[in-house]
């Protein structure tokens, strides 16, 4: 491949990084989805997204990797488009559970096919050292995308409830026809089978859990991750919402939230220098828990501080998170291990969704954020005491 090709590559990557994450219905999904649907429905539907997402993951990787990731990523947009639009006038549980998982099935095409194919790019043109410095710049890109998708697609939905779907339907579009320039390189690459994934995860498994020093940090990340993946999920619009917050403003929570996120993940090598790791990972735990326990005792303005720090310090989390895997597990399991982390990490939300919509059914977002809270603390003092004595156990001399 000529240089020429690879810098068309990296641009159109860069408009993708900007585009696929600025995601009008981010800060507004919830208040669409309750018009129609109870919170129950909303977290069944949330989970069968996640499930169909895994199912999805080892067929679409071989598609890639048979006809192609251009194609893979051009048809991922436009199925992703064909969804928007009929999310956009989905009115029952029916037609919104079929949208998610044909969504899920998009996502699945589009999950990793453009960071390889930017990789195979420049790989091709003996550029392998220019990668980081790409997917920083679409990492930075990622974080625009979400800061102008939040505050417009508030503003959108008050003007017409359907118009951040519909303008999202348009926009994904474009991009699709914009992957028509992408250029496929010729490098060839691993064909992936069901067996590779099998072996894969287990393989993740055992890195996670082969001694116990990495199973302690690896139940650690599991309990405090699947706490972000259930607020991503269903707590964070809904307890704006319970808090009588508009949809336009909590546009600009969020989006102020992804700001200082970005600004965090900037500046985490610094902070960290001066103050550790593990400093940061109970700093963004602990706030995490309070937007939990405290969201049900307190007014609007706290309850929007809550809910915009829980975003803030989301990028701490999964930094400290990727620092402490370097350091504890070996560089050839690395990737599978934290690939598992993150199927499991998702793994309780998908379980207990319908449990957990119901119960705000019942209750309240806030009433459920408590429970969660105490439940996450819970789990984290149950693995500290279990460990503990295990540790203890095998310090102890064979009599």
């Amino acid at each position: 491949m000529r240089s020429v090709q690879a810098q068309t590559n990296l641009r159109v990557a860069y408009f993708f990084s900007f585009v696929s994450q600025m995601f009008f219905p981010i800060a507004i999904w919830l208040f669409f989805y309750t018009k129609y649907l109870t919170f129950k429905e909303i977290a069944l539907i949330s989970a069968f997204g996640y499930v169909a997402s895994i199912l999805f993951e080892i067929p679409t990787g071989a598609f890639a990797d048979i006809v192609g990731r251009k194609k893979a990523i051009i048809l991922s947009y436009f199925i992703f488009s064909a969804t928007m639009l009929g999310m956009a006038f989905s009115t029952s549980f029916l037609m919104f559970l079929i949208f998610i998982i044909v969504g899920s099935f998009g996502d699945a095409l589009y999950s990793g096919s453009l960071e390889a194919l930017v990789y195979d790019s420049l790989k091709e043109n003996g550029e392998e050292g220019r990668f980081v410095q790409a997917t920083s710049r679409m990492e930075t890109l990622t974080w625009l995308g979400l800061f102008f998708g939040s505050i417009l697609g508030g503003f959108m939905y008050q003007y017409w409830f359907r118009l951040p779907y519909i303008t999202q339907a348009v926009m994904t579009f474009v991009a699709g026809v914009s992957a028509i320039k992408l250029v496929e390189p010729h490098i060839d690459s691993k064909k992936y089978k069901l067996s590779d994934f099998l072996v894969q995860n287990t393989q993740g498994i055992r890195e996670l859990f082969g001694n116990i020093k990495t199973a302690q940090l690896s139940i650690i990340f599991i309990v405090i991750g699947a706490g972000y993946v259930i607020a991503a999920s269903i707590l964070g619009i809904s307890q704006a919402k319970e808090y009588g917050i508009e949809p336009q403003i909590v546009g600009i929570l969020f989006a102020a939230g992804y700001v200082v996120a970005a600004l965090g993940s900037h500046f985490y090598p610094k902070v960290k220098q001066k103050v550790g790791g593990k400093v940061l990972l109970v700093t963004a735990t602990s706030m995490l828990i309070a937007s939990f326990i405290f969201a049900k005792f307190v007014g609007v303005l706290f309850g929007a501080f809550f809910i915009f720090m829980r975003i803030a310090t989301s990028s701490t989390f999964r930094n400290t998170r990727s620092i402490l895997f370097n350091e504890f597990f070996s560089s050839k399991n690395r990737a599978t291990a934290l690939s598992t982390l993150t199927l499991l990490t998702n793994l309780p939300y998908a379980i207990l969704a319908y449990f957990i919509g119901g119960y705000i059914d019942k209750t309240s977002p806030n009433s459920f954020a408590f429970v969660l809270g105490v439940g996450i603390i819970v789990l984290l003092a149950v693995q500290q005491g279990a460990f503990g004595i295990i540790k203890n156990r095998s310090l102890k001399p064979i009599s």
